[in-house]
């Protein structure tokens, strides 16, 4: 479910900030929506890594045998990143046809 989260969270970022910019081919709007989008990504970024430490670190000293308590801690940091191997993919043709 937190991978479902995580990947829903980066869809929605890339179809509200940058899929109709990219879709134009407009180099001058392209270029500020490919900012506003990173910064929100970034931040993002920075919010799941913070909570998947912190989960880790809350659960590290007292968990089950085994390392599936782990799971969600990344299934929600690479939720959040394989998402935008496929938005890169998308800026980088847009970037050639513009």
């Amino acid at each position: 479910m937190v991978f479902v989260a995580a990947v829903a969270a980066q869809y929605a970022f890339f179809r509200t900030l940058l899929d109709q910019p990219l879709k134009s081919r407009d180099v001058a709007l392209m270029r500020p929506a490919l900012g506003r989008w990173l910064k929100y990504v970034l931040i993002w970024q920075a919010l799941v890594l913070a909570a998947a430490a912190g989960y880790v670190a809350v659960l590290a000293s007292d968990h089950e045998p085994g390392f599936a308590w782990v799971a969600p801690a990344i299934a929600a940091v690479f939720g959040t990143a394989l998402p935008l191997q496929l938005a890169v993919m998308r800026i980088m043709r847009a970037g050639r046809g513009a």
